[in-house]
């Protein structure tokens, strides 16, 4: 499984039901039974049995990557009176290729023992995660259309400033404005009030983190990249947005403008 060992052993073949009994902890469990000590070789009583304590591994998430770390024991297969198990296979190819060859091993071992539920450790990961990947990709889609009506929203507006102020536009350009200076004057109006929108969405942002927690893994809710990606994003929407009409601006014939009412 890849579980890292940190301290003492692990099980091996000498761990039987004629040999004392033995026990792994998880360091969650270690830590909160033994702070700041070493529990390989302590004693743990568990429902009236002695358990040897050999081994420490790392923390690990049995019910989910949004699930707290919880205490965990680890027995032998063969000191347990367990009916069931599950079965782990590292394998150098695919391993869903190996399924076939896993079945046809079992059965030689019994024909009666009953094999079910054979999939990858992989898939097993990527259903563990379908609700959060269910909800990321709703998010995810109304995030695009909302992006989507802030271009329209930021283009009406920036149609809307231009048409406003064609009469203007034309005075300055019969007074000498290039075609740059208008462009400018437009885009950096447009850019004024993206900078007010995206302070208060950051802002808007920042304070709903801690509903956002249960959709994130390996990313914390608060990232800095992940907030000047979304602002860099917003701001060249922007720029597209408001250059459609500031280019439409550029190309006002003065004489015409004079005449705008």
């Amino acid at each position: 499984m890849g579980i890292p060992l940190l301290g003492g052993r692990t099980f091996t073949g000498d761990d039987n039901a004629e040999s004392s009994r033995v026990v792994v902890l998880n360091e969650a469990l270690a830590s909160r039974l033994w702070p700041g000590e070493d529990p390989v070789g302590k004693t743990l009583t568990l429902f009236g049995d002695q358990l040897t304590v050999v081994g420490v591994v790392g923390n690990i998430r049995h019910e989910g990557l949004n699930q707290t770390v919880q205490s965990e024991i680890f027995k032998p297969y063969l000191q347990e009176n367990e009916f069931s198990m599950h079965l782990v296979i590292r394998t150098a190819i695919d391993p869903a290729s190996m399924a076939a060859a896993i079945r046809a091993q079992m059965k030689d071992i019994d024909p009666e023992l009953p094999l079910y539920n054979v999939t990858t450790l992989a898939q097993t990961l990527s259903d563990s995660v379908a609700p959060q990947r269910l909800n990321a990709w709703f998010l995810g889609t109304f995030a695009l259309v909302a992006l989507g009506l802030a271009a329209l929203g930021i283009y009406g507006v920036m149609a809307f400033y231009v048409t406003q102020r064609t009469h203007e536009i034309g005075i300055r350009m019969a007074l000498g404005a290039e075609r740059g200076d208008v462009l400018g004057l437009v885009v950096r109006q447009g850019l004024r009030l993206t900078t007010v929108g995206v302070i208060v969405g950051l802002a808007g942002a920042w304070g709903l983190t801690r509903f956002l927690t249960g959709f994130l893994f390996g990313v914390r809710p608060t990232d800095f990249g992940t907030y000047t990606a979304v602002s860099f994003l917003l701001a060249s929407v922007s720029v597209v947005a408001c250059y459609i009409p500031a280019r439409r601006a550029t190309k006002v014939d003065p004489v015409v403008a004079l005449r705008y009412e």
